[in-house]
Formats: C-alpha cells, structure tokens, sequence
C-alpha cells in the first residue's frame, strides 16, 4: 500500500468517527439513566396560612420527600425547606419516583393532629402527593391534596341572652388524635382530643382542622354553664364544612350551611 492509499484510509476513519464523537458529546449534556446524581430543583402547588384560606408557602415550612431513584430497592427520605421563595434541592440518580407530605412531622400513612390550632392551622393542615410521580429530569412540579377536613364554625343568633352576644369561653371542638392513610381512605384513630380553635373574634367563628369520619364534638361554657352539641354526620377527607351555631338558655344548636370539596371557593349545601 503506498502512502497515498494510507492518507486516503486514515481520512475516511477519522470522518467515519467524528457522528460518535458528537453523540457521546450530547449525551454527556443530559441526565443518564444511571449515571451521575443530578441536582433537583422542586416547585409544590398549595398551602395554608393562618386563616387556612391563601396558598402561598413561607419561610422555614418543610416537607418530605420519598425518593425512589434508580437501582434503588427502598424509597430514601428527604426532607425539604422553602426558604426565600425558593425549595431547597435534593440529589438523585435518574430516573426516580418521588411521593411528598406536609408538614415534615407526618408521613405518608399518619400524622398526629396537633391540639393547639388557635394561632392559627396551618400546621394541623396535613397534605400528601395524590400518588407517585415519575421524575426523569432536574425539575420537579409537585401538587399536594388536603388529607384531612376543615370545619368553621360562626356563632350567628344569642337571642336568649339579649341584644349583646354573652362571653363565651372554653371553645373546643373534639376528634380523633391521629389518622391513618390507606390509599385514599384517611382515618381517625386513637383517643379523642380537644382542639383550641383559631378564633375570628370580628366574625364569631372558629376553624379547626380535624379528621375525617364520623363528625364531631363542640364544647364551651356561656354565662357560666358549660354546654356541648355534637355533628353526627360524616366529615369526607379533603372537605371543608361551614356550620352556623346557635346558643339557647338550655342548649347549642349546630345547623350545618355547606361544604367546600377540596376547599375550594364553591360553597356548596350539605
């Protein structure tokens, strides 16, 4: 082979091999199924504040993650805090599956109602992802679903008292201590607290978060006496329930006025 025959050779080869360069080039440009951790950046729909009815997240609130990635045999724990209007990131071999629950003291299956609600609920406000989402880039968009149920009550008629609305003291609204999640299925379990509600002095009312089932139990004293009403129908996971509340000379009226599904703007009767 002379040395004309050899260059002619040696320049198809190299033409030959510059598409596998350029490929290998690309890949290396994007997440590889396997390959290196990749940084991921999440963004996480719906909140409560205090009043349980704006959705903006704030400083210092948390979240977990359940994080399946790739040649993983069990999920790993994450937890996540939303500091100056942005999620902290978490690292993961691609692609994963990723399940969330607010707050970081509950998780996916239970949470512990706290019992203090009256500076407001947003803690009580437990929330999970619908189910898994797959994750095959560095971008996460997460939407969380109310697990448990919200309940206002505004006191609206005292007729029995007179013209001034007499001082009531002691408010609480009982449930379940805990819960459990079974799929969609959420369930009230162990002993029944008491739950200081957060109060609107303006309005008469009281919310509270609680957990879904068999209704519930209202307490308070007015003029001294202690009274109590009770709601025996049923409070649905993700529901928000209004109830105008009546104080007789001899007893408390409770008269359910609508429901809100997935607490939404939409009243609705019960």
């Amino acid at each position: 082979m002379t040395t004309r025959h050899y260059r002619w050779i040696k320049g198809f080869a190299l033409a030959a091999l510059v598409p596998l360069f350029a490929a290998c080039s690309s890949e290396d440009d994007s997440p590889v199924q396997g390959g290196e951790q990749q940084e991921v950046q999440v963004s996480i729909s719906t909140r409560a504040t205090a009043d349980g009815d704006t959705w903006t997240w704030q400083n210092g609130d948390a979240i977990n993650l359940y994080v399946m990635g790739y040649g993983s045999i069990s999920p790993t724990t994450t937890t996540l805090t939303y500091i100056n209007g942005r999620w902290s990131t978490f690292n993961v071999t691609l692609p994963a599956t990723v399940e969330a629950c607010y707050p970081a003291t509950a998780t996916l299956t239970s949470f512990t109602i706290p019992t203090n609600q009256s500076a407001g609920i947003a803690e009580a406000d437990y929330m999970t992802t619908a189910s898994s989402q797959q994750l095959n880039g560095t971008n996460l968009s997460l939407v969380l679903e109310h697990r448990l149920s919200k309940v206002i009550v505004t006191i609206t008629d005292w007729s029995d008292y007179g013209s001034t609305m007499p001082t009531v003291t002691d408010f609480k609204i009982q449930t379940k201590e805990s819960i459990t999640v079974n799929g969609s299925t959420v369930t009230g379990d162990g002993n029944t607290i008491d739950i200081s509600p957060l109060q609107d002095e303006a309005a008469h009312s009281y919310t509270a978060i609680v957990a879904p089932g068999t209704g519930f139990t209202i307490t308070l004293t007015v003029d001294r006496r202690s009274k109590t009403v009770t709601y025996p129908g049923t409070l649905e996971s993700g529901n928000a329930y209004s109830f105008s509340l009546t104080l007789k000379d001899n007893e408390l009226v409770l008269t359910p006025i609508g429901t809100l599904p997935g607490w939404s703007d939409q009243e609705q009767e019960i």
